[in-house]
């Protein structure tokens, strides 16, 4: 019993001496490698080391920031607004409002959105939009929509099975 004791208690202040030893305040040199980033905490008073502030890495993909400040939201209560006047100088046209369910790169991937679409009961088109030279979108469109209220029975409905639209307003005549 008492050499059980004994060798808890030894194995207990080996374990403390330890643990002192790898203090940073102790020996004040490194050995080994030296760590990428220099231990956080007080410096010994004979000893001052000037660490420089951790900078924030840079982002690997910059869209992050760039896409909130791009982010055009348009507001439900601008809906009860007319829409935008005609041309000067034009008879009254019309506006009619339109539904952009998707934009892609590739059609294959606007198709299957317009079949999703077809099969909640909604009637959408495939328009193609060329960006620049070398990039092309596929926009799916639902509509056209004469009235704000279909307008936005429609929308509750996309929204009601996961997707959400953007509100184009088309004045007839645009194509």
């Amino acid at each position: 019993m008492w050499l059980f004791t004994g060798l808890l208690l030894g194995g207990f202040i080996v374990g403390l001496v330890w643990l002192k030893g790898q203090s940073i305040d102790v020996g004040g040199e490194w050995v080994g490698a030296k760590p990428d980033h220099p231990p956080q905490g007080k410096a010994s008073p004979d000893k001052r080391i000037e660490t420089p502030a951790p900078t924030k890495p840079k982002p690997r993909f910059d869209f992050y920031e760039m896409l909130p400040k791009m982010e055009v939201v348009v507001p439900d209560d601008e809906l009860d607004h007319e829409p935008p006047p005609a041309a000067p100088g034009s008879a009254s046209t019309p506006a009619v409002y339109l539904l952009q369910v998707g934009s892609f790169r590739r059609t294959e991937d606007a198709d299957r959105l317009k079949a999703q679409l077809a099969l909640l009961g909604f009637e959408a088109k495939v328009v193609s939009a060329r960006i620049s030279a070398q990039d092309t979108r596929y926009r799916v469109r639902s509509g056209p929509y004469r009235h704000k209220d279909a307008l936005n029975q429609a929308r509750k409905r996309l929204a009601d099975n996961g997707f959400k639209g953007i509100i184009v307003i088309r004045v007839e005549g645009d194509g």
